[in-house]
């Protein structure tokens, strides 16, 4: 599961436009930039795309559609175009790999205008590499246990995927703790800890992390980059992150050094597609991508660098 574009209406912070992941010639990118100056509506974008998602499948019970909509209007419409897999052509009973999911927020029926068939695909949820996933990491993600400590089970962690609450990742603990039942799921968490920082490691036969070599007794000895790191690792080791959608906000905010920020991304899962909100419009650096530029004139889109006017391919 990728996605070719979405169209907006009348959403509220996120400017009216259709914003074109596709290739020219045919295919996605698998690597997206959204970027533009503060307060543009780079982070309201990706949050768009959780709250589709959500509004297809919610995942804690209930949806507020209200916030989606701008104040002037009665409802908002947003228009996602998907690019489907083989596999999930197969679940879904169609031969064409594009498909296309409506939302119109505000609406008494939100989602009419989307097939009861594809909705299937976003209700699907399972901690494994086979279910493709829309993954949201906020800009406001940290290890933090809060009220205390949370399971691991795909029905605990499901409540929290599209939330941006302090709580969505108080399970790490738990699961650092799980890894010595796993000799499978520790290798991954390994290997994906080194791509995603230069310092950090899990000590295989220690069974615990490390910073530059040293034991850490406790998460609160990362440093912020390394926390960062951690958290992703986890993440893609516990629940399985390919053929998927990660949404990144500021994946900038802790790594260093900028560079490297895709490639760790890149070691998440396979044939995923990054979706990054980003205040670094270089950190792709020669990698292929598309990228959109939000600025007070609208939308400006550039796939493989090349500019184009809104909506074009």
């Amino acid at each position: 599961m990728k996605i070719l574009g979405i169209e907006s209406f009348g959403v509220r912070g996120v400017p009216d436009g259709n914003y074109d992941f596709a290739k020219r010639g045919g295919g996605v990118h698998d690597l997206v930039l959204v970027t533009g100056d503060a307060g543009s509506g780079k982070t309201r974008l990706l949050e768009l795309l959780v709250g589709v998602r959500e509004s297809l499948a919610p995942s804690d019970g209930s949806v507020d559609e209200q916030r989606w909509v701008r104040d002037e209007n009665r409802s908002a419409k947003a228009l996602v175009t998907w690019l489907l897999s083989d596999e999930e052509q197969r679940v879904v009973g169609v031969k064409n790999p594009i498909a296309k999911t409506e939302v119109i927020f505000g609406a008494e029926d939100s989602t009419l205008g989307t097939p009861q068939s594809l909705m299937y695909l976003f209700e699907r949820y399972d901690h494994d590499d086979a279910t493709p996933k829309i993954e949201y990491f906020a800009e406001n993600r940290r290890l933090d246990v809060g009220g205390g400590e949370m399971a691991t089970d795909p029905e605990a962690r499901s409540r929290f995927r599209g939330s941006k609450s302090p709580r969505k990742y108080a399970w790490i603990p738990t699961f650092l703790s799980e890894l010595r039942r796993s000799a499978t799921t520790r290798a991954r968490f390994a290997a994906t800890l080194a791509k995603l920082s230069p310092s950090c490691r899990y000590d295989d036969e220690e069974k615990r992390l490390t910073s530059r070599g040293r034991p850490l007794r406790s998460l609160a000895e990362l440093s912020a980059s390394e926390a960062d790191a951690v958290l992703f690792a986890a993440t893609a080791s516990l629940v399985g992150l390919s053929g998927s959608v990660l949404l990144v906000d500021r994946p900038e905010l802790f790594a260093s050094p900028p560079a490297d920020i895709i490639e760790g991304l890149a070691a998440l899962g396979t044939d995923n597609q990054l979706i990054l909100a980003t205040s670094r419009p270089d950190i792709a650096g020669d990698r292929p991508h598309a990228m959109v530029r939000l600025d007070a004139g609208g939308v400006r889109l550039e796939p493989g660098g090349v500019r184009l006017e809104p909506g074009g391919a």
